[in-house]
């Protein structure tokens, strides 16, 4: 259950922070550097970094510490926490870079950088939150759905398509850049 409550917590801000997936053909929408800084970009729109640090501060104050072993663990995750956020950022950064056009990147920031976008993005994080305290787990169709992009823009369509590639892409990324972490909150 906690392994589902922490990779879903940090899944959760992935998914509700981008719809993306295939990979980018050469050359399409701009050279790498700069489709990295447009999803650089994004992120700081977004402000994933921010978000995941609070999930992480609320998953630490209700860590259990009864036993020495939960004690150890407790400690070891308090001390890797301050790096969370930017890893965390980092891990995506490197999936949408390498899921999405620039051209996709910039509509997307755009889009969440809009009363509408920010509206969307709440929406999404309350349906994440509800679906992890109902079922202990999230799933893609809980967070974010094509469907909730408007329809009249042809870039969020492509990138909310590209949704299922990106999702697997996260989450490769951050079980690599988190393993340390799912090991001790998974070990009984």
């Amino acid at each position: 259950m906690r392994r589902a409550f922490v990779l879903a917590g940090l899944f959760f801000l992935v998914l509700a922070a981008l719809p993306a997936g295939a990979q980018t053909a050469p050359g399409a929408g701009g050279g790498k550097a700069a489709t990295r800084a447009a999803a650089e970009r994004l992120m700081t729109t977004i402000g994933l970094e921010k978000r995941v640090d609070t999930i992480v501060q609320l998953y630490l104050n209700f860590l259990p510490a009864e036993t020495p072993e939960q004690k150890a663990r407790s400690t070891t995750l308090k001390e890797r926490a301050p790096t969370a956020g930017p890893r965390f950022r980092s891990a995506v950064v490197n999936a949408a870079a390498a899921s999405y056009t620039r051209g996709e990147l910039d509509a997307l920031d755009a889009y969440f950088a809009s009363g509408e976008g920010q509206r969307l993005l709440t929406t999404a994080i309350t349906r994440a939150v509800l679906g992890l305290g109902s079922r202990g787990q999230v799933k893609g169709s809980d967070i974010l759905r094509p469907e909730d992009l408007p329809r009249d823009n042809p870039a969020l369509q492509a990138a909310a398509a590209k949704y299922p590639a990106f999702e697997g892409s996260a989450r490769a990324e951050l079980a690599r850049e988190f393993a340390q972490e799912i090991a001790l909150i998974t070990a009984r």
